[in-house]
């Protein structure tokens, strides 16, 4: 039997085309999870209500976000802002429930960001490497996270 070995230059070439396979799927992993999205409490609604996190919807979060922020600077606490939920239901908001929503989904967004970054970078808790199976859901923050208990008393019941 011949064994051909391979150089040095040949080997780190095929460990990088490695790394770039396996950071393309965390990348679409993280991709899908962000598009599906995840649940959350607000004060004063009854179920938990679904955000999707496609760069789009956080685009219309961003926008809803400076307006509450806006309507609170203004004293405004009574004001309802318009959202479409990522299963299409469409609540009236007063602008502190906007703030915890979109402040728990974009704390999510985030989360799942920086639980891809750590994969990709072999950082705490992936020291030994991405796991074998990416779609794990496991190795991602949970789709529905309750609200703070400080959240929770800062924020007024409102009907939805």
């Amino acid at each position: 039997m011949i064994t051909v070995e391979r150089a040095p230059e040949q080997k780190a070439k095929a460990a990088a085309q490695v790394a770039t396979d396996v950071n393309a799927r965390i990348t679409l992993e993280r991709d899908r999870r962000l598009a599906s999205g995840a649940s959350f409490n607000v004060i004063g609604i009854a179920d938990p209500v679904p955000l999707t996190g496609r760069p789009s919807d956080q685009t219309v979060y961003l926008a809803l976000l400076m307006q509450a922020q806006a309507l609170k600077a203004a004293l405004n606490d009574t004001a309802r802002i318009t959202l479409r939920d990522g299963a299409n239901q469409i609540h009236e908001l007063t602008p502190d429930q906007v703030l915890q929503l979109i402040g728990q989904g974009q704390a999510w967004f985030e989360a799942v960001m920086v639980t891809s970054w750590a994969m990709k970078d072999s950082t705490a808790p992936f020291e030994a490497g991405p796991p074998a199976d990416l779609t794990d859901d496991a190795h991602w923050p949970p789709v529905f996270p309750a609200p703070t208990a400080q959240a929770a008393g800062r924020f007024q019941r409102a009907k939805t």
